[in-house]
């Protein structure tokens, strides 16, 4: 699996690592894999598939707000760091594969490997910030 785009700053090891370390979940189409006010506890990789990322607004509008998600991505990350709930909701958009790492065994390899967490979190923090420039792209107003 190719997580080169998700983890630039990784080792082709340490990516290796990741995949060793993951258990794979299926999910059909229509599948929510995040609700959103879930608490994300693994480390979460799109393998196959593709997801949409949606949020109810006024207890009855439901609107999309970024993606489509597709292999290679992280989902869940900010959830994953912050112990928070999710600030939206994650769906399958057709049969899709999840590597699934659990929180313990990455906070683990994070905790002895300082060398691996540096790398972990700068392409965490590549990847979060890629997001928010496409959402911005989605909200903001195109200049006349």
């Amino acid at each position: 699996m190719n997580l080169i785009g998700a983890f630039p700053k990784l080792t082709d090891e340490e990516r290796d690592w990741l995949v060793a370390n993951a258990e794979t979940l299926n999910y059909n189409s229509g599948d929510t894999i995040i609700a959103e006010g879930e608490v994300v506890d693994s480390l979460l990789l799109i393998k196959s598939g593709f997801l949409r990322v949606t949020r109810v607004y006024l207890d009855e509008i439901c609107a999309e707000f970024a993606g489509p998600l597709g292999p290679g991505e992280v989902i869940g990350e900010m959830s994953l760091m912050d112990g928070k709930g999710a600030s939206a909701n994650i769906v399958a958009d057709g049969p899709a594969e999840i590597l699934t790492v659990p929180k313990a065994i990455l906070l683990e390899k994070l905790n002895s490997d300082i060398s691996f967490a540096a790398r972990f979190y700068e392409s965490l923090f590549l990847d979060v910030t890629r997001k928010l420039r496409s959402t911005n792209q989605r909200v903001m107003p195109v200049p006349p």
